[in-house]
């Protein structure tokens, strides 16, 4: 179970220091870009805002060396939760697992977990008899993310970013819990996410083609755009949506705008919250903000 604790960690839990001032100079408000400085209303050093992509092929990352004096410029890492804290990830284990001894068997017919067990054997190399505990959205990510779905071994971004800064003796503070997300991913009923693995399992190939289109914007460096194709990807289910990207970013802004006040703060978060109306940069420019990007 450490590997799937590992995925799902990165999934709650979707860009060189000499160009620095060149870079800076030519980022406008809206060009596309995955790095963001945060300046104006009354800050005195920069913050900076990153879209991470939490599970994803090495090729398809933005260099660390890109993002390296940014970060030393900050004095500390902000997340989506703190993964540098051993008793907030150690809580994770158990909230992956379907309460009350239940396991997906009870939300499927025979039928339909054979073909879930088709799609795990083949993707993961396991049986899902092994994992039947697992709620069925963690699974999904994991069969999802695998190396032979995707072609590679997924590097997880925010866990580099976190060693990363621990090795410049930088803390890393957390926007939320993992409590708080795993009640985001249980506001869609077992049943649901029962039915939404079982259509995956039905043709595991539509959601690899979808991640792997969703990777190759993200390495474009395009965060609004990521975000409109998450969005169309998402058009069955608005209401889950909005609670997965909308109010979170809401929640998120006054607790960016504390670190910021308080001192030079890299943030690091999922892409998909950057763009729209709703993600954190509208949101921070609409308070007042000045937000422009950074070219990598």
């Amino acid at each position: 179970m450490k590997k799937t604790t590992l995925i799902i960690t990165s999934v709650l839990v979707v860009c060189a220091a000499s160009m620095t001032a060149y870079a800076q100079a030519k980022a406008s408000e809206d060009s596309p870009s995955l790095l963001y400085k945060v300046t104006g209303k009354g800050l005195a050093q920069p913050s900076y805002i990153f879209g991470t992509f939490h599970a994803i092929c090495s090729s398809e990352m933005v260099p660390f060396e890109k993002l390296d004096t940014y970060l030393t410029q900050s004095d500390q890492l902000m997340m989506e939760i703190d993964m540098d804290d051993a008793v907030e990830m150690g809580s994770m284990g158990k909230a992956l697992i379907i309460p009350d001894g239940k396991t997906i068997k009870d939300f499927m017919t025979a039928e339909q977990f054979a073909k879930v067990d088709a799609m795990i054997t083949n993707l993961l190399g396991y049986s899902a008899e092994n994992v039947k505990m697992v709620k069925p959205s963690m699974l999904m990510v994991l069969a999802v993310t695998s190396p032979k779905a995707i072609g590679c071994t997924p590097t997880i971004y925010d866990l580099s970013l976190m060693q990363n800064a621990v090795a410049k003796k930088k803390p890393v503070v957390g926007l939320e819990t993992v409590a708080s997300q795993i009640k985001v991913i249980d506001s869609k009923p077992l049943d649901k996410q029962a039915k939404d693995l079982y259509e995956m399992a039905a043709d595991p190939e539509k959601s690899i083609k979808e991640l792997k289109k969703m990777m190759a914007v993200y390495k474009a460096g395009d965060a609004e755009k990521l975000f409109e194709l998450t969005e169309s990807m998402m058009t069955s289910d608005k209401e889950f949506q909005s609670r997965l990207l909308d109010e979170r970013n809401i929640a998120w802004i006054p607790k960016l705008e504390a670190a910021f006040k308080e001192k030079p703060t890299f943030v690091a978060v999922g892409a998909g919250h950057l763009g729209g109306k709703n993600g954190v940069i509208k949101l921070l420019r609409k308070n007042g903000y000045k937000v422009t990007t950074v070219k990598l």
